[in-house]
């Protein structure tokens, strides 16, 4: 199951053209958001059985055919990004009618019953393999809509986000240019609803607003078990786990408050604390976590910081650090590293230790509610704090679940 996963991160080139054709194809670097935010539509795009079903489906038709007549409608009427916005938004409605059609086809298609066999074993939406094959795919088209309004939500009508001060909108939603902007962009893709699946036009949509946005921090660095991970990965091939106590040390990120800093102090410390540990032989890994977070839209991504501090300042190897780059918060640290492990056939049953500041390591030990505020479920099977700077974790498959809410880490 652990060499399913790895093969699910391999990716192409990253590359950010969009055809205008009216059989609407991916750029490899639409592919990678749409893996990791819309994995069913991810799916539905691959598996050319199902496909074809959905291009013909009836129900599907005739909610693309109603959106079409209400985006058009919009094109031509709207005075703001936000009128369209609010047209290009999935209804209740739709959303509803939408999955009663794919609960349908789930008990009524083979095709179909095997798409999401292939779903619940690749573990994209854990938290839903326990239910019915129905309720799945119910909840699975759930998270996709959720999403793909998320995008519209933030990124076009300007609605704060999770974390506003970093997440959120790169324009004054107002802005009579960026109504232009969104306009001319909207241009090539406003009939690519012909010929194509009910979904489609709704999703190059998204992608498009966050292209303009200039949000492709899901994309960047991917895929992680190459370039700066290259040596970490292949040494990974070579471990003997039984000669650690655990698996890795995680290093969460503390970005510095201004602009053109690079890494923090607190990020410094805390990495000089993971390096203690490591040279004690306590892990044959530290994992860095911290994507480009603070200030807004900063350069600097904090994971390949503290990985440059660690190698050229702290004397530890190169193939010992492997980066976490897109967490967030520290909420995606942790299952962002857990996905790492997972990735780099690090045994599961094997602890993770978490090192930090006494601060945040207490804060750690506490976010069982946030976990489920943000992200719906717990990420790890157990969490443990045996110090004051120090928390030890089980993993869990959990942490695969995608977060509709957060394009940006999803």
């Amino acid at each position: 199951m652990i060499n399913l996963f790895k093969n699910l991160f391999i990716a192409c080139l990253l590359i950010l053209t969009i055809s205008s054709s009216q059989a609407q194809t991916f750029t490899a670097k639409e592919q990678i958001q749409i893996r990791k935010s819309f994995y069913l539509l991810y799916i539905f795009e691959r598996k050319s059985e199902v496909h074809n079903l959905l291009l013909k489906n009836v129900a599907f038709n005739r909610i693309a055919t109603s959106r079409q007549e209400r985006l058009t409608k919009a094109n031509s009427q709207c005075k703001d990004v936000s009128c369209l916005a609010t047209a290009l938004l999935w209804t209740p409605e739709e959303i509803r009618d939408a999955g009663v059609e794919l609960q349908r086809l789930t008990t009524g298609d083979k095709s179909f019953q095997e798409l999401v066999e292939r779903l619940k074993v690749e573990e994209r939406y854990p938290v839903y393999s326990k239910d019915a094959d129905t309720t799945f795919i119910r909840k699975a088209w759930q998270d996709v809509t959720a999403g793909i309004n998320h995008i519209y939500q933030v990124y076009l009508k300007g609605l704060p986000p999770r974390y506003p001060r970093i997440d959120s909108i790169s324009f004054l939603p107002s802005d009579p240019a960026f109504f232009k902007l969104v306009k001319t962009n909207l241009k090539p893709v406003i009939n690519v609803g012909k010929g194509n699946a009910f979904y489609k036009q709704p999703l190059v949509i998204a992608l498009k607003a966050l292209a303009i946005n200039g949000r492709d921090e899901a994309t960047r660095y991917e895929p992680l078990y190459k370039d700066k991970n290259a040596a970490p990965f292949a040494k990974s091939r070579r471990i003997n786990w039984n000669g650690f106590r655990y698996s890795a040390i995680l290093v969460p990120g503390a970005g510095p408050g201004s602009s053109g800093k690079a890494i923090d102090t607190m990020g410094e410390y805390r990495c000089k604390l993971a390096v203690a540990a490591y040279k004690k032989g306590m892990a044959p890994f530290i994992i860095v976590s911290g994507g480009h977070v603070h200030p807004y839209k900063t350069p600097f991504c904090e994971a390949i910081e503290m990985k440059k501090y660690i190698v050229g300042k702290l004397d530890v190897p190169d193939s010992a650090v492997i980066i976490e780059p897109h967490a967030r918060h520290t909420s995606t640290n942790i299952r962002n590293a857990e996905r790492l492990m997972y990735l780099f056939n690090m045994p599961p049953t094997k602890p993770g230790l978490i090192i930090s500041d006494q601060f945040q390591s207490l804060a750690i030990k506490n976010m069982g509610v946030r976990f489920i505020n943000e992200l719906g479920y717990i990420p790890y099977k157990s969490l443990e704090r045996v110090s004051n700077t120090e928390n030890v974790f089980i993993l869990s498959l959990k942490a695969w679940q995608q977060d509709p809410q957060d394009p940006l880490d999803p």
